[in-house]
């Protein structure tokens, strides 16, 4: 499956009315729902509201078992909030988002226009990125990145007020590759974990556009040989399209921020998704190693273990990888909303 952006619409060089400036929100959204989310569960609802657009949780997609206190929902609308800042960059607005603008419970962003922005081929770049972006399961290839991506991936973060802390010394390499194993049999144990991500699967020919293609991994033989070990989306009878041959030697990253609590976890989601755009407009693809974090005893323990600075909020593989099928979206109109309450 192939996706592509909402086309743009062509502007007029008079001031902007109401309607213009929604109908470009609307677009910032089409744009925003490409943003990754766990089990691709796309957890968010973008409302238009004049010359704003909000981005709220979607309590009907949350993943109670392996994220009871949301946190991850939250990252994946924070990433959303990204690309809706993408978005406007390119076509030459200056974004401002307010997190959390009635507190704790509500909507979780509202960005506004504040001003014309210069565009640079950069924008351009990364907007043209969102839909070439790719979770990769398969073998990533660490060593064939260029030179200084692992710093301009550190960069990224820090821009957005997380941090990206590298995983490169063999010591804590091995460290991570146990806690990752052990939290994954943790989870593994829980029954119903199981159950929650069967609920995600989506077998070939199933119409819904969002959860996890079965063929979106690399089965569990090889998830388990892995370096790290990587959770399989695979069922009986699956074909594991991303299980090939190749070099299996990722840099592996915590993305980390200063405090544990909801406006961090939209810290850590813009964050993750200036970092993966970064990625992709080198031609890299990412995936993650999230058990670790699903546990919060071995949480605290990777915390302390690798000496991290502040809360880790993901763990990252990235590389360059192979040709990997886009996973599906839901139709703009299905998650775009007016204050009119009508789908837009």
């Amino acid at each position: 499956m192939s996706l592509t952006l909402v086309p743009s619409p062509v502007w007029p060089m008079e001031p902007a009315s109401s309607s213009v400036v929604a109908t470009r929100m609307a677009w910032y959204a089409a744009v925003a729902r490409l943003a990754p989310s766990k089990h691709n569960t796309q957890p968010w609802r973008f409302v238009v509201c004049g010359s704003s657009l909000e981005v709220w949780p979607d309590p009907r997609r949350m993943l109670p078992e392996t994220d009871p206190d949301h946190r991850e929902l939250i990252i994946s609308c924070g990433a959303a909030v990204h690309l809706a800042c993408v978005a406007a960059r390119a076509l030459g607005h200056q974004p401002a988002v307010t997190m959390l603008p009635d507190g704790a419970g509500g909507c979780l962003a509202r960005l506004v226009e504040v001003g014309p922005w210069e565009i640079s081929e950069r924008d351009r770049e990364l907007l043209a990125c969102i839909p070439t972006r790719r979770t990769d399961r398969g073998p990533l290839d660490g060593g064939a990145l260029p030179p200084g991506l692992p710093f301009l991936l550190q960069s990224a973060a820090a821009v957005e007020g997380a941090s990206l802390r590298l995983v490169s010394t063999p010591g804590d390499r091995s460290t991570l590759v146990g806690l990752v194993e052990r939290a994954d049999r943790l989870l593994v144990k829980r029954g119903r974990v199981d159950e929650e991500l069967a609920g995600w699967l989506r077998a070939p020919g199933d119409p819904r556009k969002d959860g996890v293609p079965t063929d979106h991994t690399r089965g569990a033989a090889a998830s388990y040989r892995a370096e790290f070990v990587q959770r399989d989306f695979s069922t009986p009878g699956s074909r594991p399209a991303q299980d090939r041959p190749g070099i299996d030697r990722p840099v592996v990253g915590v993305l980390c921020t200063s405090n544990d609590r909801q406006a961090d976890w939209l810290v850590a989601g813009r964050a993750l998704g200036a970092v993966l755009l970064c990625a992709a407009a080198a031609g890299a693809h990412a995936s993650y190693l999230n058990q670790p974090i699903e546990e919060s005893a071995i949480r605290n323990e990777m915390c302390s273990a690798l000496s991290l600075t502040g809360q880790a909020q993901l763990v990252l593989r990235l590389g360059m990888g192979g040709k990997v099928e886009a996973t599906p979206r839901r139709d703009a109109n299905r998650v775009t909303f007016h204050t009119d309450g009508n789908a837009g």
